[in-house]
């Protein structure tokens, strides 16, 4: 699953917890979920009144390829499925937009010295929410639902989380009290981090009762995450349509609230009239996914586009497969899925496959059928994961067609149908006409450059003496419906497909990955259907192996295992396509919405990304969320009043709430000013928060407070910041910010100030006087558009206990002035003397690919967080290729 450029967002409110300077449980380190609203009431006090002219917003995204089939998480498969599943359902964590993780369902998770006990504690304030009666709160989540989801997937081997569950037993997943689960791991488990972020919780009281849970149709989905599946307002297969949910404890617990009260997800039949009618604003499209190569660089604008329009190409993890069905007659006779199915066993043959793998020119793939947006591919962890291991190219696969042939010629393949020796024939025969080269080649239609790919790769494979088919043995290949290459898919009916996998750039290297080619994914999700003890081996290893040095040595022999067997040939790393525009052509431009972020980076906030993160960044321009600009953390003495201010902005100019969390376990504080006094009675250190709301939309932000014992001693100054902008939230190039320090010293020290303004340039200050409050302001114009971190530090030079130093951070957003742009000329047609069909080069510049879904192994995240127990280091970097 992404993103990131989330500009001024803030870490989250945190539940109030006190953290003592000596004798921390550092076992038990938590996410510091500092709620500062926990009680219904709290929370409407923190939003501020909800004013009785809020528009009711929806937020639409264009999507070419839409299908849904199921929604049953046990047995999801396309990208709109999993996209339905974690924004309806809950997980124990889960990964912000930059894919870093974040508490979910889960507040506190904590992991004992044995590295195999697990402590999950649930936030107090969760609901499942029905569709059909989403205000009622009658079913609150507890551990009870949480034992049961994980103790199903353990249970049921045919669903897509079965894998997850490898070192789970029944009796090790328990509910200690409503709202903690330990789960007690065989072995130390390199994966629970992916596993609690993957498998959804279900209520308990709606699939106890199922008898067949993977058959389920699971039509009214009731779930408890930030948004509800609404049934009555979706078609079936073609849109579908997510409501906020009322009952959403991340509101309260995490600040995080859905902006859209409904997103939208509406189908296309081609990614050139998505793009027509977004740009056009004939259907109120705010954001556009799945665009097409040709579409992207000729129909898009480029950046600076006077009509608000961003465009993003972002390595979001999706691996183009040109596959070999390897399945064993064993295999198939003992499985009775596969029984109705075919598949021509010389593909088992070796150099079969080494001749097609010889026969796939990925170099022209990338540049012609992508158009350059993608890069040649060879292992199945994604080139933008971490844990890719990247093949050396003196030992992969070299193109050369004749050198295919000449080696097929060798092992006997050099005759024709009559079994005349004929080694130049296509297709070759061996002896007496036996064992032709002739197999079935199906390609899903979700993507004008599959079939690019196709044409291309039937002719190359020709020239090798290969010859591919369509289903009924004429020569070429045969274009399929997704749900047509699905049951293709799991009766292992075919011979060679082009299709694709999206892992993310941070999904579990085994888990996630190469789980797929093992033995026990042959049912449930491998395509191939390979099948070796050794990789099995290796993979069951990887889960238990904690030192990432010698996990990614097993992995990256789990990859090149995999690149060897040629089964899964490779072409391309595809970049994945999108855009938005910053309100809407037409006659009312602020209906729409803004502050999207960098999708490029923060791939967690693509709207495919599965998760919700953009839901909860983006703004409606007609009441943009407040800005927080700064909140530092606090140095002063117990017994004494601290200071305690926040400096923010509302774009719309409107009056602000404050609510204070001093994290000492005292009453939390709303009022209308930034800057609060707050006595600590003891020394130590406390967790912050701050939760500046308008009428309608809160914003959190989160610091330290350092309170050390009183004494005689010099106390430092204290101070508090203003960032003053010309639009309230943001600069255009060239204009003024002006950057006002109030300050103080209680015992009248001169201060000295140095205000660094995040683009190289700096200038200082110096006061006198102090006693009294001194307000010193400076400007400062930036001369390039982007966010600036300032910081400005202040000292009065002189000693103590406590840091006399102190830094405050102010983040700077500005922009260019609106105006300007243009289109990028895209590079001439090549196809032309490259030997593609004019038919192919309109199906790519005209985006005809019919409906899309992508086949999906959710995008398990990135294993690094900040304040849970620390998850596995990322992978040490690959050693230099030989």
């Amino acid at each position: 699953m992404v993103e990131g450029a989330e500009g001024r967002r803030v870490n989250p409110v945190w539940r109030t917890r006190v953290v003592a300077t000596v004798l921390v449980a550092v076992l038990s380190v938590s996410s510091i979920a500092l709620a500062l609203i926990t009680t219904a009431e709290g929370a409407r006090s923190a939003l501020g009144p909800t004013p009785a002219a809020a528009p009711f917003r929806i937020f639409t995204v264009g999507d070419p390829r839409l299908s849904v089939a199921t929604l049953n998480p046990l047995v999801m498969t396309s990208a709109e499925e999993f996209i339905i599943t974690y924004n309806v359902y809950s997980t124990l964590i889960t990964y912000d937009g930059n894919y870093r993780l974040r508490s979910d369902l889960a507040w506190n998770y904590s992991v004992a010295s044995d590295q195999k006990t697990w402590t999950f504690r649930l936030v107090p304030d969760a609901y499942f929410t029905n569709p059909s009666n989403p205000g009622d709160r009658s079913h609150p989540v507890t551990a009870d639902d949480v034992v049961f989801s994980f103790r199903l997937n353990l249970n049921e081997s045919a669903s897509i989380f079965n894998s997850y569950t490898t070192e789970f037993t029944w009796q090790g997943i328990t509910a200690l009290d409503a709202h903690t689960v330990q789960i007690v791991t065989n072995r130390p488990y390199s994966g629970m981090y992916t596993a609690a972020s993957v498998i959804p919780i279900f209520p308990r009281y709606v699939w106890s009762g199922v008898n067949n849970p993977v058959r389920y149709s699971n039509a009214n989905p009731i779930g408890s995450g930030a948004m509800y599946y609404d049934v009555a307002n979706t078609s079936f297969g073609s849109n579908f349509v997510l409501r906020r949910n009322p009952n959403y404890y991340g509101v309260a617990e995490y600040c995080q609230v859905s902006r859209p009260d409904e997103v939208v997800f509406a189908g296309y039949t081609s990614s050139a009239t998505m793009i027509a009618d977004f740009k056009s604003g004939t259907s109120g499209l705010d954001a556009i996914a799945f665009v097409g190569p040709a579409d992207y660089l000729a129909a898009l604008p480029a950046t600076n586009d006077p009509n608000g329009i961003e465009k993003w190409a972002a390595d979001a993890g999706f691996v183009a497969e040109f596959n070999v069905n390897v399945i064993t007659p064993e295999i198939r006779a003992s499985n009775s899925q596969f029984r109705t199915g075919t598949n021509n066993p010389l593909l088992l043959n070796y150099t079969v496959r080494k001749a097609l793998a010889m026969s796939v020119n990925k170099t022209a793939l990338v540049k012609y059928a992508l158009l350059g947006l993608g890069r040649e591919a060879d292992s199945i962890v994604p080139s933008a994961n971490p844990w890719h291991y990247d093949i050396p190219p003196s030992e992969e696969f070299q193109f050369d067609p004749a050198a295919a042939r000449a080696m097929l010629n060798d092992a006997g393949w050099k005759y024709d149908a009559a079994g005349n020796l004929a080694p130049g024939t296509t297709p070759l025969y061996k002896a007496g006409g036996t064992d032709p080269l002739q197999f079935r080649f199906y390609v899903v239609n979700t993507y004008a450059a599959f079939q690019a790919a196709a044409n291309n790769i039937t002719q190359w494979l020709a020239q090798a003496g290969i010859q591919t088919t369509d289903s009924r043995g004429n020569p070429g290949y045969h274009v399929y419906t997704y749900n047509q290459m699905v049951g293709i898919w799991f009766s292992a009916d075919y011979d060679l497909w082009i299709w694709d996998w999206i892992f993310s750039p941070v999904s579990d290297p085994s888990l996630d990955v190469l789980e797929v080619e093992t033995t026990g994914a042959i049912g449930p999700t491998s395509d191939n259907y390979y099948s070796n003890s050794t990789f099995d081996a290796l993979y069951n290893q990887s889960l238990i192996t904690l030192d990432p040095t010698a996990r990614r040595s097993i992995t990256d022999q789990m990859q090149r295992m995999i690149y060897d067997y040629a089964s899964y040939i490779l072409p391309y790393y595809q970049l994945s396509l999108y855009a938005a525009t910053n309100g809407r052509p037409g006659t009312n431009p602020r209906a729409g919405w803004t502050h999207y972020g960098n999708w490029s980076q923060s791939i967690g906030l693509t709207p495919d990304s599965d998760l919700p993160n953009l839901w909860f960044d983006v703004e409606p321009l007609d009441n943009r969320a407040p800005v927080i600009s700064s909140f530092p953390d606090v140095q002063w003495v117990s017994g004494s009043a601290a200071t305690i201010s926040a400096g923010a902005a509302d774009p719309e100019g409107q009056s602000l709430n404050y609510t204070f969390d001093f994290g000492d376990g005292s009453p939390r504080l709303t009022t209308s000013s930034g800057t609060v006094t707050h006595t600590y009675a003891q020394p130590g250190t406390y967790p912050i928060g701050v939760r500046v709301s308008d009428a309608e939309w809160p914003v959190c932000g989160s610091a330290t407070a350092t309170i050390a014992p009183p004494g005689s001693f010099n106390l430092p100054p204290v101070a508090t910041l203003q960032v003053s902008e010309p639009h309230q939230t943001f600069a255009y190039v060239g204009e003024n910010v002006n950057f006002t320090l109030s300050v103080n010293d209680t015992e009248g020290d001169p201060v000295y100030i140095t205000w660094a303004f995040g683009d190289g340039a700096s200038t200082t200050s110096y006061v006198t006087g102090t006693l009294s409050t001194k307000i010193v302001q400076v400007a400062h114009a930036y001369s390039a558009a982007g966010t600036y971190s300032a910081t400005i530090t202040y000292t009065d030079n002189q000693t103590g206990p406590i840091p006399h130093s102190k830094t405050v951070p102010a983040s700077v957003e500005v922009r260019t002035q609106p105006g300007g742009g243009g289109t990028p000329t895209p590079e001439a047609n090549p196809w032309i003397n490259y030997g593609v069909p004019l038919g192919i080069v309109l199906a790519i510049l005209l985006g005809a690919a019919a409906i899309l879904v992508r086949r999906r192994r959710e995008a398990k995240r990135d294993e690094e967080g900040g304040l849970p127990p620390p998850p596995p280091p990322p992978p040490p970097p690959p050693p230099p290729s030989s």
